[in-house]
């Protein structure tokens, strides 16, 4: 078993979510399963920074030359720090399935990695949480993070999901409604237009543009105002890593611990 420590850069943005490691090299097969450019080249930003690390544990190929993995990769992990929030990530059999997939040390299933900010040159210029109306100029709730940017820079998808809303909605203008499944949805509002071809029920993945900054709507100035919906309550954008697709129970979640265990004991 070899352990790295690798830095994360704003390049690199997309946990895949597929069930065996991809050949070559083994750094290179544990660094390319996990973290990938998004497909505009310009990695979508996530708002990493250099703080971020990502710890893969991961087995070497059989000693024969054979492109596999060994019987050690049972204790395959991944430790990723986003700030001040760590996530322990596990490889374990989907029960379900019977394919391999990844947990977190709370035995959530881990879908795809949830893009933090959808406008790679934008600047973060209000939070979530309680603050004045720039235009109402009344307290209320701010349930996303906006993003400020010249009118026409590309906004892209956070995940892979279905439109299920492309049209105006009051305040908030122009809007993008994207249903990722298990319950989760993003929102992007005031768009000065949307990318060709995105309306409701078109599929997108992570990475397409699906609409472009503009100031539709109640807003100051250009910016989009991200919005992340997860079984119905709008959440803070920047708590939400991964789309959690299932939770381990009973004596799955049992074996679960127990290989944790094993996994951290030979890291």
């Amino acid at each position: 078993m070899k352990t790295k420590t690798l830095l994360l850069i704003a390049l690199l943005v997309t946990v895949a979510s597929c069930s065996t490691l991809p050949s070559g090299n083994p750094e290179t097969q544990a660094r390319n399963h996990f973290v990938v450019q998004s497909a505009s080249g310009d990695g979508g930003a996530s708002d990493t920074g250099p703080d971020d690390r990502l710890r893969l544990s991961y087995a070497s190929p059989a000693a024969s030359g054979e492109d596999s993995l060994t019987g050690a990769s049972s204790a395959f992990d991944l430790i990723a720090r986003f700030g001040n929030s760590e996530i322990n990530v596990y490889r374990f059999k989907d029960p379900d399935s019977g394919r391999m997939a990844f947990y977190d040390a709370k035995g959530e299933k881990l879908g795809q990695y949830l893009l933090r900010n959808p406008v790679p040159d934008g600047r973060k210029t209000s939070g979530y949480g309680m603050r004045r109306h720039p235009v109402l100029k009344t307290t209320r709730m701010h349930a996303g993070v906006d993003w400020a940017a010249p009118v026409g820079t590309p906004i892209y998808a956070a995940a892979d999901g279905i439109v299920r809303f492309a049209g105006r909605d009051g305040g908030d203008g122009q809007q993008i409604v994207i249903d990722h499944g298990f319950g989760y949805k993003t929102a992007y509002s005031h768009q000065s237009k949307f990318a060709k071809g995105i309306k409701s029920g078109v599929a997108v993945k992570q990475g397409d543009i699906i609409g472009y900054v503009g100031q539709s709507g109640l807003a100051t100035g250009p910016h989009l105002h991200y919005e992340v919906i997860v079984n119905g309550r709008k959440v803070n954008p920047m708590h939400v890593h991964f789309i959690i697709e299932g939770q381990l129970k009973g004596r799955d979640l049992a074996r679960f611990k127990t290989d944790v265990k094993r996994a951290e004991a030979a890291s």
